[in-house]
């Protein structure tokens, strides 16, 4: 059966999520209320003065369409292994860096910033972008955008001239740099099925021009049942 949209807003836009959908899915697209996802694969990280490329991987949690959690653990050959956590409860962000507390996180950039990327990772996903607080504006053949509109946080989306998802992108503050910047998501072109779900094979994420990081989804858990702590970071996350 057709795939079924609740979003609203452009007509044109509508047609293109629904393309994109049946790109990544066929007919069947699965219902996604939460999700878990691991990745493996390699960051660019600054040790001392320079930038270099070191092994990471990543847990991050999704409840749909509030609640977003981003785990990461970057591992340098010969030293300290280096741990953090970003996470929206929907109501209040949190960081975790080393084997610091929880710090709530009040600015508002830094804010901004983590939900924003949060919320390009939860739109590479394609179907929570077909919820009803989802509004949809078109602007040109292939591109579109989504916003969140209880975030109120808004993704662009470019599709392949084959409706299958090339990027999603976001507008905020780059922590390293202090300012503006696009932060991209660029998927590669295969997919994978990772425990049953299709993913991109690939994910490069960038700041303008420069790379961050690159990762495979290796683990894919569809509706998990997520308590609200694993959010606020008051409870142990699910394995």
């Amino acid at each position: 059966m057709p795939v079924l949209l609740l979003c609203y807003g452009d007509t044109a836009a509508k047609q293109l999520l629904r393309n994109a959908i049946e790109a990544r899915y066929g007919r069947n697209a699965p219902a996604i209320e939460s999700l878990q996802l691991e990745f493996e694969g390699r960051a660019r990280v600054k040790l001392g003065f320079v930038k270099t490329w070191l092994p990471v991987v990543v847990k991050a949690w999704f409840k749909f369409p509030m609640q977003l959690r981003w785990d990461f653990i970057v591992k340098p050959l010969g030293l300290s292994v280096q741990r953090g956590i970003d996470a929206y409860d929907g109501q209040v962000y949190r960081s975790v860096r080393g084997n610091q507390p929880p710090a709530e996180i009040i600015e508002a950039d830094l804010l901004e910033t983590a939900r924003r990327r949060l919320w390009a990772f939860a739109a590479i996903l394609l179907t929570p972008l077909s919820d009803d607080y989802i509004r949809l504006m078109y602007h040109a053949n292939e591109l579109f955008e989504a916003e969140n509109t209880r975030l109120r946080d808004t993704v662009m989306l470019g599709l392949r001239p084959n409706y299958a998802l090339e990027y999603a992108s976001v507008n905020c503050t780059n922590p390293d740099t202090q300012r503006k910047e696009t932060f991209k998501l660029r998927l590669s072109e295969s997919l994978c099925a990772v425990n049953g779900l299709m993913l991109p094979e690939h994910i490069t994420a960038m700041w303008d021009n420069d790379i961050a990081y690159e990762m495979k989804p290796v683990k894919a858990i569809v509706n998990p049942d997520l308590a609200d702590e694993v959010f606020s970071l008051t409870a142990a996350t699910t394995d």
